[in-house]
């Protein structure tokens, strides 16, 4: 499994087998919070099921969802970094799936495969270019220009091309709530500009299961 996974693809088989065998896993249930900001996280955490919510608290008592999280992807790379933090909550979205390498033993790898510390810091990097663009977007684009790139990205991180529904499959989509709280908006906006997104043609949705169209996947390309 962690074979498949950034930051270790590039780790030797044997490191892969140490890791495997230090794992923790565990389920938790939506809402539970997994890291706090400003807290040193306890080892590096995968999202095997479910999605996993990265929040940031904003004025006004109310926060904002930077990332969301799907299988495959990690969380907590401050860990490999003595007194730091992490930048952001981490919170189960879903009920979900989390395996979790602890600390010393991530270091002790990171000490002998360097090349899984290069690719963390790609990640931690990209994870930053994130935030500026969640940052930007507030800044410059109105709700319907940054709930498209939001669907778009998750989409193209979460979701799959299915070219007999002509588009990008993304399910279970966040709720309206999420998404408002991606957008920096409210859900009653969200649902409004949705809705007439979905009677441009550029999207389509039933139940937890959205499918966005190709013209709108081109355009935010």
């Amino acid at each position: 499994m962690l074979a498949c996974i950034e930051p270790f693809t590039a780790a030797r088989n044997e490191e892969i087998e140490v890791l495997a065998r230090a794992v923790v896993r565990s389920r938790k249930s939506s809402g539970t919070v997994l890291v706090r900001e400003g807290q040193h996280p306890d080892g590096l955490s995968v999202v095997l099921r479910g999605r996993v919510n990265l929040v940031r608290a904003a004025d006004g008592g109310r926060d904002i969802i930077l990332s969301s999280l799907g299988p495959g992807e990690v969380f907590g790379e401050a860990c490999a970094v003595e007194g730091v933090g992490a930048s952001t909550t981490a919170v189960a979205a879903v009920a979900s799936d989390i395996a979790r390498i602890p600390s010393d033993v991530l270091l002790t790898h990171l000490r002998r495969d360097p090349n899984t510390m290069v690719r963390m810091m790609r990640l931690m990097s990209q994870k930053l270019r994130d935030v500026e663009s969640v940052a930007s977007g507030l800044a410059l684009c109105d709700v319907e220009e940054r709930l498209r790139r939001t669907l778009v990205r998750l989409a193209k991180r979460q979701g799959r091309h299915s070219p007999s529904d002509a588009g990008w499959i993304l399910a279970p989509v966040p709720t309206q709530s999420e998404l408002a709280r991606m957008v920096g908006s409210c859900r009653e906006t969200v649902s409004r500009t949705l809705s007439s997104m979905a009677r441009s043609g550029l999207l389509s949705s039933s139940g937890r299961r959205m499918i966005l169209g190709e013209t709108l996947m081109q355009a935010e390309a």
